[in-house]
């Protein structure tokens, strides 16, 4: 028996055959879906972290170059103290070396303060990525596994002030 504000209208069943066809699909699609999302995940972390690093170098470079000594040729010297607050600034965000690191697992091993000519100075840091779900990318047999652990490699030159 009809209600009767439906007395017109034919019921829709679908096409026959299909029952369960919604779930399937769903099914099917899910893996896919997660992979795509990780995927995006992942990218976006790393660029959040590479951005990070790049910033902490450029203003480690930018106090290296204030803060060069010159000598009495002209020529820029970096002193130890110097290149110590230099690499703590790149690694804590600040000179006294004071906080968490900006970034997981880096340290100020990682971090060099070079002269790179009479007047120049450059700051370069490493950094070994660590994704959040796989290190290696399964190939399934074809192949040897793709590392997802790259080492982020900065490097900034400056013109020491004086």
């Amino acid at each position: 028996m009809r209600h009767p504000g439906q007395a017109g209208r034919p019921e829709f069943r679908g096409a026959p055959g299909s029952r369960g066809l919604a779930a399937v699909e769903f099914i099917l699609a899910v893996p896919l879906l997660l992979l795509v999302t990780f995927a995006v995940v992942e990218i976006g972390r790393a660029l959040v972290q590479y951005d990070t690093l790049s910033y902490a170098v450029r203003s480690s470079a930018r106090f290296v170059s204030e803060n060069a000594i010159a000598g009495t040729s002209g020529v820029v010297e970096i002193t130890a103290p110097v290149r110590q607050q230099a690499q703590r600034l790149a690694v804590y965000g600040n000179a006294a070396g004071s906080g968490q690191a900006c970034l997981p697992g880096f340290s100020t091993a990682d971090v060099e303060v070079v002269q790179a000519g009479p007047y120049d100075v450059e700051v370069r840091a490493t950094y070994p990525y660590q994704p959040i779900v796989f290190d290696l990318l399964p190939t399934f047999g074809y192949g040897e596994a793709i590392p997802l652990a790259p080492t982020m490699r900065i490097s900034v030159t400056m013109r020491a002030i004086s």
